[in-house]
């Protein structure tokens, strides 16, 4: 004759799980943690890349225009110092009248 006696399947897994088998549950949690950090860290990474990126670009356009004013720095002064000695020789600018265009 058979029982009809049902076993509670859940509840003997789940007791044999954590009876027996309680290091390959912590080696699972750690494992699931450890997937979660590496996708973690690894989305910061690329966060952190890219804004790298940015902060590259906006630091060479800001050194491009140190260099261009520099340059026009410098273009003012040379053209100062030109038109100091200039006025010392007694030298003037050309006026428009003046103006011979020879056109070949």
């Amino acid at each position: 004759m058979m029982s009809n006696e049902r076993y509670p399947l859940r509840q003997v897994i789940l007791d044999d799980l954590t009876s027996h088998n309680k290091v390959a549950l912590l080696l699972l949690l750690l494992v699931i943690v450890s997937a979660v950090a590496t996708v973690w860290v690894t989305h910061k990474t690329r966060l952190l890349t890219a804004e790298q990126g940015k902060l590259i670009q906006t630091n060479n356009k800001l050194q491009n225009q140190f260099i261009h004013l520099q340059l026009e720095e410098k273009s003012r002064s040379q053209r100062i110092q030109v038109e100091g000695v200039a006025s010392k020789l007694g030298l003037q600018a050309v006026k428009k009248e003046q103006e011979i265009i020879l056109v070949r």
